[in-house]
């Protein structure tokens, strides 16, 4: 199967402006959940001179310029250039950039402020949602950000609901990022999924869009399968234990003497072999016995056996190809190798995936949520 075109068009960040068509190298870009995505890419002078519209010094500029990868002419990832080394030697230039969620780290949660501040004024501001939708908490961080003057990249909101309220207060001392804001509210339990990204627009434009999980992102319908001797070219299995325990305490409100500890332990571990691992998690507010010992047994639940956090590496072309799948995404995984012996066939969930374009072969490096070593 042909190898899809990729093409990566450099704009302006404020207008959105696509400006030229770069001739990049060596690319790798990323879209994990809840977080920033990256990208990475050379331009060649010496192979791909700049005989264009315009300069490669004003085209990479940092800060000012944005990049749009397109696969096959499908939007697949939009962001800012942040860094760029030129080396005269070799005559590249290395491009680094993020998504637009970065943007969003460079950004306060404040309101809009006069164009003189006194000095006692910041501090006293307060930006707050009570009893709101939490996936309108999130709209509303980007849209506030976005109406300061100079602040308005052009990323669209949707209009997803999780029928989650929370309250959610930003002073104005405490000078949060938007960005971090935005990662504290999908990292609480039941948080919406938050990703930035690209979409196809009229007129061969590109749309910079946020999409809010409902509080998942994912695909509905049939899950998409990768399996060994077939779609998935390598894979990496990296269990970690260090965070393992057969019995955890759990300290609530007390000082010394006074302190109610609840224990819980899973002894049917140590017939099977394992030893006896211990751990404790400090739940200050809490000095109710019941609550304090569903903290302990959640906590041994989620201990009970090594983490592992796979990564896949698949083939960009072949089913399920590349824009039939997104992060967020479940999948199932099937693997059967000398390693396996016993066979793994198992739900996992694509939170990550890096995309290597190449100049032969087209591949994904999948990363999956992490996954309780009893799975296989």
């Amino acid at each position: 199967m042909a190898l899809p075109t990729y093409t990566y068009l450099v704009a302006d960040l404020r207008s959105g402006h696509v400006l030229d068509e770069l001739p990049l190298s060596g690319v790798k870009y990323n879209k994990p959940l809840n977080d920033a995505g990256k990208f990475s890419g050379t331009w060649n002078l010496s192979r791909h001179p700049a005989t264009r519209r315009r300069d490669p010094y004003e085209l990479t500029m940092p800060a000012r310029r944005a990049l749009y990868v397109l696969r096959d002419d499908r939007p697949m990832w939009g962001g800012l250039i942040w860094t760029r080394k030129y080396d005269s030697s070799t005559g590249a230039v290395d491009i680094q950039g993020a998504d637009w969620w970065s943007y969003f780290d460079h950004r306060k949660v404040l309101p809009l402020l006069p164009d003189t501040v006194a000095v006692d004024q910041v501090a006293t501001l307060t930006t707050r949602f009570n009893d709101t939708e939490q996936n309108d908490i999130a709209r509303r961080l980007v849209q506030l950000a976005q109406s300061h003057a100079g602040g308005d990249i052009g990323v669209e909101v949707d209009d997803s609901q999780s029928f989650v309220y929370r309250d959610r207060e930003y002073p104005g001392h405490a000078l949060a990022d938007t960005g971090e804001a935005l990662r504290q509210l999908s990292s609480v339990i039941d948080g919406p999924d938050i990703m930035f990204g690209v979409a196809p627009g009229t007129g061969g434009r590109v749309r910079r869009i946020m999409r809010v999980g409902t509080p998942r992102l994912g695909q509905p319908g049939t899950v998409h399968v990768w399996e060994t001797g077939g779609n998935i070219l390598t894979y990496v299995w990296p269990s970690d234990a260090t965070r393992m325990a057969t019995r955890t305490f759990a300290a609530g409100d007390g000082v010394a003497e006074g302190t109610p500890i609840a224990v819980a332990e899973d002894t049917a571990k140590y017939p099977d072999h394992w030893p006896l691992l211990e751990s404790e998690q400090g739940y200050s507010s809490v000095s109710d016995a019941d609550t304090l010992q569903s903290h302990a047994d959640a906590d041994q639940l989620v201990a009970r056996l090594p983490v592992v956090l796979p990564t896949l590496t698949v083939r960009g072309n072949t089913a399920p190809h590349v824009g039939e799948w997104d992060t967020g995404d479940d999948v199932r995984v099937v693997i059967r190798d000398e390693f396996m012996r016993r066979g793994l066939d198992t739900a996992m969930r694509i939170v990550d995936a890096q995309y290597a374009p190449g100049e032969s072969v087209e591949t994904v490096t999948i990363t999956m949520s992490p996954l309780i070593e009893d799975a296989a």
